[in-house]
């Protein structure tokens, strides 16, 4: 049977011009398995025969499924693009320090975005969110996911994204009690309700904002000056991929510059990928919705595992604020 490299990951993540680079260069095909998000992609690589090559996980996922022996270690000799990486997104990450497991694909931020048509001011922080939210009550969305939405309340009181305890949960919960007659969803695919006007101000991912523009929405986004969360989403290799050597051939081939550069141009997301960020045009370099600042980019942290209490109890909040 002729071989072929089966790639796990969401819709419209890749651009359709490295795929075909990569089909016409080496003479294998790429099958795409699609699906909607890090939630599915994690239960699919727990089926007891995923039959996948390369995926694409967030650094959570990452963490989780290499614990879990799922994700191949890297033969790191047959990676020599590996020198192109930022140092930091190679020596130096939290969920996979030396890169046994992962190479970083792309990184990006969680903040808030607002029609510029609908909201005259320019808000900079978690708490002019939460001012704003109440004047735009029921066209405000926040995303469908614990860990973005109860980190925003704890950045704004000066908390680690992450923190845990009692006492930070529970001024947490008092704050987002207080959002949450403003909103109009909890939603992750928000930005058709942006495109439609039914909201003004989401919570989101930078990402997202260079899509809304270049359907003509006049949009802006904010890195909030309490800080925020940094993700990062990876390129990994299945434990029992068919094929691991083009698996690693494929990761060896989008680590080049160029390639790195085009998928930076094509999901609009930080690249980790120092001489691919080189090959990017100065307006993209110097966006600081993409790169932030070194003052905003030292308040952001990693998402990070929580030990059984704090994962009880952050889970119960969000039951709290969810139901």
């Amino acid at each position: 049977m002729d071989k072929k490299l089966t790639l796990l990951t969401w819709p419209d993540y890749i651009s359709s011009q490295t795929l075909q680079q990569f089909e016409a260069e080496f003479g294998v095909p790429v099958e795409l398995a699609i699906v909607p998000s890090a939630v599915e992609l994690v239960e699919q690589m727990q089926t007891p025969v995923p039959d996948v090559d390369v995926l694409v996980p967030p650094d959570y996922a990452v963490r989780k499924l290499g614990a879990q022996g799922r994700l191949l270690n890297l033969d790191h000799t047959l990676l020599p693009n590996l020198e192109h990486l930022e140092a930091r997104f190679f020596q130096s990450r939290a969920h996979d320090p030396e890169t046994h497991v992962s190479v970083i694909k792309d990184w990006g931020t969680t903040g808030f975005m607002y029609r510029t048509d609908m909201i005259y001011e320019t808000p900079e922080s978690w708490a002019d969110f939460w001012r704003l939210a109440e004047k735009l009550s029921g066209r405000v969305t926040v995303l469908d996911s614990p860990g973005e939405v109860i980190g925003a309340a704890l950045k704004m009181r000066g908390q680690s994204y992450n923190a845990s305890s009692p006492d930070a949960l529970a001024s947490a919960r008092d704050d987002l009690s207080q959002l949450k007659p403003h909103l109009l969803a909890f939603e992750t695919n928000y930005k058709p309700l942006l495109v439609s006007g039914k909201a003004d101000l989401s919570l989101g991912w930078n990402g997202d904002v260079a899509a809304l523009i270049a359907q003509g929405i006049p949009i802006r986004y904010v890195l909030p000056s309490e800080g925020s969360q940094i993700w990062e989403d990876d390129w990994a290799i299945a434990a029992d991929a068919p094929h691991p050597d083009i698996a690693h051939t494929f990761i060896n081939f989008v680590l080049r510059p160029e390639i790195a550069a085009q998928e930076a141009h094509y999901t609009r997301y930080a690249t980790g990928n120092h001489s691919g960020k080189a090959l990017l045009d100065e307006e993209m370099r110097d966006d600081p919705s993409t790169y932030p600042p070194p003052e905003l980019l030292a308040k952001l942290e990693y998402g990070m595992p929580f030990e059984a209490d704090g994962q009880r109890r952050r889970e119960q909040l969000w039951s709290e604020v969810r139901g």
